[in-house]
């Protein structure tokens, strides 16, 4: 079996690393050559994006984008992508770029005529860039284009585009059926067995010009990679041993009776106590953002989380964990954590 990589937010902040892991104020991701199926958590996570890498891919369908707003550039090139479809909700883009994907039915293009700001669109490589007057057709559909495949549109195209665009209509028409016929067909033979792959005179596999085609490519390229990888012997174990897992709170108490202390990113910090309170006060850096901050509140033991480097402390007082506030100065960055003392009724 084989198990595709997916996007998650873990990969996102390391990629957001030049904004100090923050995802929400990120304005240009790259996720290119990430061997990624779906597109996801993005949209979601990363609303105020402006530029978006997501080439080279086994991406089959633009979806899950619809939050991005400010998004002007989206690359998609080398995909297995066959629809434009789901980009209505991007009013700011600007530039997109589905070079080399697997579009065969043209008519789908008609789905960005809602992006009024697009100027420079990328076909290239794609089946429906070798029908005729292919270029008229996108012209005359998209009218707010500025630039096509690497080239201005001038006045002088966009005058004959409207002739020569009505023509192909038909044409454009019977692919579209045709390729909706050839989907059907292929859905029916999935199941079926398929026919040795042929190979050329030096013994390599030869593969076709489709998203199951390219698929198949990867999955061998795969399998090879993993057949050649040398057996791991005993000393490569002992020169690369895993990597140090560290206990979790839990484990730590049943290991040592409590938690141990730490203060891994030597954070200062002090604390405040009343006769029903306690309070600690965290000295986070203030450029920091508070989503990269965590903080577990437990009964007897505090773990705050900055950047993945944890500050980890028994209390002095068991308390109300249900009961905790955690609050942030705006002007210093300070993290107070108070929490309510545990008092036993007489």
């Amino acid at each position: 079996v084989l198990y595709m990589p997916f996007i998650t937010i873990d990969l996102l902040r390391k990629r957001a690393e030049h904004n100090e892991g923050c995802l929400s104020t990120l304005k240009e991701l790259t996720l290119h050559q990430q061997d990624l199926e779906r597109i996801e958590v993005v949209g979601d996570m990363c609303r105020e994006l402006e530029i978006l890498y997501l080439q080279n891919n086994m991406i089959n369908k633009i979806e899950n984008l619809y939050h991005l707003k400010y998004l002007w550039y989206l690359n998609l090139a080398i995909n297995n992508i066959t629809v434009i479809e789901n980009l209505e909700g991007l009013e700011s883009l600007k530039k997109l770029d589905l070079t080399l994907n697997f579009i065969a039915d043209l008519s789908s293009i008609s789905n960005l005529s809602a992006n009024h700001n697009l100027r420079t669109l990328h076909l290239t490589g794609n089946p429906c860039a070798g029908l005729e007057a292919y270029r008229y057709y996108v012209m005359d559909v998209l009218p707010q284009l500025e630039e096509l495949d690497s080239s201005d549109i001038t006045k002088s195209e966009r005058i004959r585009a409207k002739q020569e665009a009505l023509p192909v209509r038909a044409a454009i028409e019977a692919k579209r059926l045709e390729v909706e016929a050839e989907e059907r067909r292929r859905l029916e033979q999935k199941d079926q067995p398929k026919p040795p792959r042929k190979v050329n005179e030096k013994g390599e596999a030869l593969y076709g010009h489709s998203p199951d085609e390219r698929w198949a490519a990867y999955r061998d390229m795969q399998e090879q990679i993993k057949a050649n990888e040398p057996p791991k012997s005993q000393m490569d174990a002992l020169m690369h041993p895993p990597p140090f897992v560290p206990l979790t709170a839990e484990e730590e108490i049943a290991k040592y009776g409590s938690v141990r202390q730490k203060n891994q990113a030597q954070l200062p910090y002090t604390w405040e106590e009343t006769d029903d309170a306690i309070c600690l006060v965290v000295s986070v850096p203030k450029h920091i953002s508070t989503s990269l901050v965590e903080v577990d509140v437990e009964p007897t033991y505090i773990r705050v989380v900055v950047k993945g480097k944890v500050l980890q402390l028994r209390l002095p007082s068991e308390i109300s964990p249900d009961g905790a506030q955690v609050a942030r100065g705006r002007v210093d960055g300070k993290m107070r954590i108070t929490m309510p003392i545990c008092r036993t009724s007489n």
